[in-house]
């Protein structure tokens, strides 16, 4: 492959990359959003059940009570859900993190054939000059040596 398809290669492997850093950040993004909204929901079910738990030593009415569970179970179902999709991007940060790695080594493979493409036409190069050199230095000795 010539080195201005590998050019081309190396480009496109890099905006490869970068899209899916991208993906990868907005993912991570995401499940961080994700895990502080359980969080938050933890946070509130763990004040509930303690004003209910301070309610119910004080005294409250039945029907009071029975809403407050209610509330709770709702709650609850409410930070099972929100488990599911931590979980769920969980995995999908897991899966884009995998393919920004995964383009991240192919681009730095390609940069890395590039410069020895690059180290290999340069000594190609030097030793024609070289050669060049030593043919005019031959002649030049040749056309001195004549009568």
């Amino acid at each position: 492959m010539d080195e201005e398809k590998l050019g081309k290669v190396g480009i496109m492997a890099k905006s490869a990359e970068q899209k899916s850093a991208q993906a990868f950040k907005k993912n991570r993004q995401g499940h961080q959003q994700k895990s502080a909204q359980l969080d938050q929901l933890m946070l509130f079910k763990d004040e509930y059940e303690a004003r209910l738990h301070t309610l119910c030593e004080q005294g409250m009415a039945a029907r009071q009570l029975l809403d407050y569970r209610r509330f709770l179970g709702k709650l609850n179902q409410a930070i099972h859900q929100q488990l599911k999709n931590v979980k769920v991007s969980e995995e999908s940060l897991g899966v884009a993190r995998e393919e920004w790695i995964s383009k991240s080594r192919r681009n730095l493979a390609l940069d890395q054939l590039l410069e020895r493409q690059k180290k290999i036409q340069l000594r190609s190069s030097e030793k024609a000059e070289q050669k060049i050199a030593d043919e005019e230095a031959l002649a030049r000795k040749t056309i001195g040596n004549q009568p």
